[in-house]
């Protein structure tokens, strides 16, 4: 079961996000990260899923040259057992376009020691869809 380290560090990795400090996140993770944000077929994700800490901060630099993390706040947290759960409050904002998109989505998180091994987002991918393709009909 995650501890209370692992919040710690699961805490400090949405803080690293909503800071856009890549380098820093990357060093709270393994080299092997196993990651997923799925999609619908309609709307294929930015990050998608990948293996392993490079692909990873190759995909976070694409899309944050895409959007302005404005916030990203837990609201709260809970555990099943393998995994760290928590809900998160995020505001970005489309660079281009400074279109502006907010709500909650859902983070998971496992761990090998004190470092995220497996880490999965969960958020409307139709409602994100609707908002990247409005601003890219407005940039």
């Amino acid at each position: 079961m995650p501890g209370g380290k692992s919040r710690l560090v699961a805490d400090r990795a949405c803080t690293l996000w909503a800071e856009g400090r890549l380098t820093q996140l990357m060093s709270l993770v393994v080299d092997d990260l196993v990651f997923a944000v799925p999609s619908c077929p309609q709307a294929a994700s930015f990050l998608g899923e990948g293996v392993g800490r490079d692909e990873l901060e190759r995909r976070l630099e694409r899309l944050l040259g895409q959007i302005e993390v404005l916030s990203f706040e837990p609201l709260s947290w809970a555990s099943d057992g393998l995994w760290l759960v928590n809900r998160i409050a995020y505001r970005y904002r489309h660079r281009s376009s400074r279109l502006v998109i907010g709500g909650t989505m859902r983070q998971r998180f496992a761990f090998v020691g004190d470092k995220i091994a497996h880490y999965q987002l969960l958020h409307d991918t139709r409602r994100m869809r609707a908002f990247y393709d409005l601003a890219a009909c407005c940039a």
